[in-house]
């Protein structure tokens, strides 16, 4: 498959059926260069992808700063979780988020259920999750629509098995949902 905006796409060599492209300049991130990753689509999604990739690409730095509070929002429930000392990093403000994390690649899957729609993730390493890391979730490429931890889920609903009707952008990392989970069951014995 060839992706204009993203060059000739070639088999990754231990997972077939994912596509890997080049690395590529992304306006997102300033014109950091990121492999983009075609998970399961083939050419049947090749216009879709074309256009949610071309959305993506469209982003910028204004785009990057309305998804800081989301971010923030998401460290700060995981700074909720560990003891101050266990902390990583600490952030002060919401524009200074972006600092602590790094971006590595740049997956582009199709949601397999409700919408159908393409989604762009941006997959990286943060300072305050440095086990499961983050994902910024763009649904055709130009609507946030989920910052969590790297689950694999596009949205909150999948993640969860809810109703769209309760979808959101952010959402408690699985390891705090765990611990609420484990502590409900010692208040049922």
């Amino acid at each position: 498959m060839n992706i204009q905006a993203i060059g000739l796409l070639r088999p990754d060599p231990k997972i077939p059926e994912w596509l890997v492209s080049e690395p590529v300049s992304v306006p997102y991130f300033d014109g950091q260069r990121l492999t983009f990753t075609l998970d399961g689509l083939d050419t049947a999604d090749e216009e879709d992808a074309k256009s949610a990739i071309a959305a993506f690409l469209a982003l910028g730095a204004q785009e990057r700063a309305a998804a800081a509070p989301y971010l923030y929002t998401n460290y700060r429930h995981v700074a909720s979780l560990v003891d101050k000392a266990d902390l990583a990093c600490e952030i002060a403000s919401v524009p200074s988020v972006w600092e602590h994390v790094q971006p590595s690649e740049i997956f582009v899957s199709r949601r397999h259920r409700h919408d159908r729609a393409i989604y762009v993730q941006i997959m990286a390493e943060c300072a305050w999750e440095p086990e499961h890391g983050l994902q910024v979730v763009y649904r055709r490429g130009c609507q946030l629509a989920r910052v969590s931890e790297q689950d694999g889920h596009l949205t909150h609903t999948d993640a969860c098995d809810l109703p769209e009707s309760e979808d959101k952008i952010v959402e408690a990392p699985a390891a705090s949902l765990k611990e609420s989970t484990r502590k409900s069951r010692w208040k049922l014995w």
